[in-house]
């Protein structure tokens, strides 16, 4: 009993600070402001994952939690200067690998144990050599919040392509009065005939979905090791909930007005400051 309500606090904690999230203007974020952030909530979300996920039992482990956790962040952020600057393959590559290390250190895995990347639907991960004990040489987990997402960047365009290992909308149609583009989980639209940068800035948007993914806890996914046998070329790990994007999505994103938003002042921010 006293576990769990140790467990329920950290996760009001959680959500206590993502509720809390400063807000400021799009114009008075600097980048100073977007590295520390992105540091610090790594590395504090990772924590708390770790430890919801019972991988944390002292202080060490809550160092190695904290430190990689904020290493991610920082990769996170870098990702995001990537994609501002239209290198956004290499972007979402480098956002896959800091995501990759907080799936494995908040697992008990060392943090390049797996390596993965998020397609539509699925998150394939690839064990390395460092893996132990691995269940599979691949593992493959599904979000049902993706699939929602997927389903209304569908219904919210008109043409649909492959644009740098992504899927990119594009809408004749605005969502609202004066939006150029919006982004669902990874699939960002842009309203046809719109300058490049609101590309990019859908594109950071698709990170800081990543980076969302990374910070929650999925009771719901299989550990990485097996108990016996032999390891197996694929296996189905199981549902990733993406508990924190959601309560993102349910309220921080309907509380804030977009010109304090969160998301949208980083990304104002770093494709702006070009």
């Amino acid at each position: 009993m006293k576990k769990r309500t140790i467990k329920s606090l950290a996760v009001a904690v959680l959500l206590a600070a993502l509720l809390a999230f400063p807000a400021h203007k799009l114009s008075a974020v600097t980048e100073g402001t977007i590295i520390l952030g992105n540091v610090m909530g790594s590395g504090v979300t990772t924590l708390v994952r770790g430890f919801l996920q019972g991988q944390v039992h002292n202080f060490k482990d809550a160092v190695k939690c904290l430190a990689y956790g904020s290493a991610s962040g920082y990769g996170f952020y870098q990702s995001k200067k990537l994609v501002a600057a239209d290198r956004v393959f290499g972007g979402i590559l480098l956002a896959n690998l800091s995501a990759s290390v907080i799936d494995n250190v908040t697992s008990g895995e060392g943090p390049f144990s797996y390596l993965g990347f998020s397609l539509p639907l699925v998150r394939i991960e690839v064990a390395t050599p460092l893996a132990r004990q691995k269940r599979s040489l691949l593992r493959v987990t599904v979000s049902p919040r993706d699939a929602i997402s997927l389903a209304l960047s569908f219904k919210k365009s008109d043409r649909v392509s492959l644009r740098n290992g992504m899927l990119a909308f594009e809408a004749d149609t605005p969502l609202a009065s004066h939006v150029l583009g919006w982004a669902y989980s990874l699939f960002p639209t842009t309203l046809s005939g719109t300058d490049e940068s609101v590309y990019r800035h859908e594109m950071v948007h698709v990170v800081q979905s990543l980076q969302l993914m990374a910070a929650s806890p999925e009771p719901f996914v299989k550990s990485y090791r097996r108990e016996e046998g032999k390891a197996k070329l694929l296996s189905f790990a199981g549902f990733r909930m993406q508990a924190i994007g959601l309560a993102n999505d349910l309220t921080l994103s309907k509380v804030q007005s977009y010109s304090k938003y969160w998301r949208e002042a980083e990304a104002y921010q770093l494709v702006q400051s070009l």
